[in-house]
């Protein structure tokens, strides 16, 4: 009652004593463990066998790697599936020896957790529960949610195989969960195995069968006919238990059918005479003519990425001048742009402030209608230019005004008067204020005018500007090459 705790998820690589850089070989291993995971959950075990040597084959060039002995751990589960729980834990010690001296905590615990299932299905209910422990401790901690997840399940197997089975439920629940936020779902079907045969042995038949059914549709849409066969094989004796003796009969027999085609014995003689041919070859001869051709291999790759690194460096350095010089002019046209809004907005504060204070002034000096008739004239006086200076807007303020404007709009004031040489000072004045999207009674606390000022201004600049009425000014001025 078990997920494979062989299940492999990322850790982080942060010791010494173990190889860790990720060679092409070692990308080449993980290919063929993955490879090896997916025949191990079909059940097709001499395969499995056969992927998880090559990968050890290929990592052995850096034997003491993690890909090395990730796959010795995979290798030790195919064992453990075929029965032989001896040569499961002689293989899986050294690997645990190994993580030790790396540090890895996530290894280490998946490698407790998973020694825990070999000496719990050998009958060594001591060995399992301290090793299930330490596991336990380790991944609650420091492992990825498939990691927790194994621990866990494999907590549970280990109150289980006590009989404990109240204490194992609550334990697989949290493992369930763990597992969906993983998003590895690829051994749910174990799970929900794991949890109906909970189920059924607590006495909650109905919750039994509804986990037992789920994983056996699980795992025939994933081909995980061992688990199909397990689940059947259970919904068979709750049947027989309940004295429905015509389904139990046809679930026992399709479980045993599964199970035959799963595991036969010529299938075990296929794998020990594979097991003698690989103890036969000479491995240290083959892993010294592999680390002369990967050296050789590594050389050619190596100047060939020289060559291509030179021939494209240049290019790059000048792209990366160029796009370095375009972000900074960017950023400073932006800067400008703030800092000119910033400026009339101050701009516009001020004036409003002093054309409150004139107008309390002229409450105490003059009747308001002589000021208004006064302020009238002057707005609409011939001399355009003297109109938008009437109140507040000094030389010095629209000199410092109109030096922002041509840092944040480069040459915009000569491309205006170029296309409008006629253009009057007012004019132009009344333009750019609109160009950096001032609304009307901005412009006129600016100006220190008023709103019909303003408008009349507009008027006089869409003159000027030769705009037809469907025109908008604002728009025009924008879009202004």
């Amino acid at each position: 009652m078990q997920i494979s705790s062989c299940n492999r998820t990322p850790a982080p690589v942060q010791q010494a004593g173990i190889e860790q850089e990720e060679q092409p070989e070692m990308t080449a291993a993980y290919r063929l463990n993955q490879a090896g995971d997916s025949a191990l959950q079909v059940g097709d075990y001499d395969r499995a066998l056969a992927l998880f040597q090559h990968s050890m084959d290929s990592a052995a060039v850096y034997a003491d790697s993690f890909k090395y002995y990730d796959s010795r751990l995979d290798m030790a589960c195919v064992y453990d599936r075929l029965g032989e729980l001896e040569k499961s834990i002689e293989i899986g010690i050294p690997v645990l020896e190994a993580f030790v001296r790396s540090g890895d905590s996530s290894r280490i615990g998946r490698t407790y957790s998973t020694l825990s299932a070999f000496y719990g299905r050998a009958e060594m209910p001591d060995k399992a529960l301290e090793m299930a422990k330490k596991g336990f401790d380790i991944l609650k901690y420091y492992g990825s949610d498939i990691e927790r997840c194994a621990a866990y399940n494999q907590m549970a197997f280990t109150y289980s195989d006590d009989g404990r089975w109240k204490e194992a439920l609550p334990l697989l629940d949290t493992a369930l969960q763990l597992m969906h936020l993983s998003g590895v779902l690829d051994q749910l079907p174990g799970m929900c195995l794991n949890i109906g045969d909970c189920h059924r042995e607590i006495g909650n038949i109905p919750e039994a069968q509804r986990y037992l059914r789920q994983a056996a549709a699980l795992a025939d849409s994933s081909g995980q006919m061992h688990i199909k066969a397990r689940s059947l094989e259970r919904l068979s004796q709750i049947a027989e238990a309940e004295g429905k003796t015509a389904v139990a009969l046809p679930l026992y027999r399709q479980a045993v059918a599964l199970k035959d085609s799963i595991f036969r014995a010529d299938k075990v003689k296929r794998l020990q005479e594979l097991e003698v041919r690989y103890k036969t070859r000479e491995k240290e001869q083959e892993i010294l003519l592999l680390r002369a051709e990967e050296k050789a291999s590594a050389a050619r790759r190596n100047l060939l990425w020289t060559l291509w690194i030179v021939s494209i460096a240049t290019a790059c350095f000048g792209l990366l001048r160029w796009r370095a010089r375009a972000r900074a002019s960017e950023y400073e046209l932006s800067r400008s742009r703030t800092q000119l809004q910033e400026f009339a907005h101050i701009l516009i504060g001020k004036n409003a402030r002093l054309m409150e204070l004139e107008e309390a002034a002229s409450d105490k000096q003059a009747p308001i209608a002589d000021i208004s008739h006064n302020a009238e004239d002057n707005e609409t006086s011939p001399g355009g230019s003297d109109l938008y200076n009437f109140r507040i807007l000094t030389d010095q303020d629209w000199n410092a005004f109109k030096q922002l404007f041509e840092r944040s709009y480069p040459n915009y004031l000569h491309r205006l008067r170029a296309a409008f040489p006629d253009i009057t000072s007012a004019e132009e004045r009344l333009g750019l204020l609109l160009k950096i999207n001032l609304q009307r009674q901005e412009i006129a606390s600016m100006l220190g005018v008023s709103d019909s000022t303003v408008k009349k201004g507009r008027t006089r600049l869409r003159r000027r500007l030769a705009l037809t009425e469907d025109q908008s000014l604002e728009e025009f001025l924008q879009e202004l090459k």
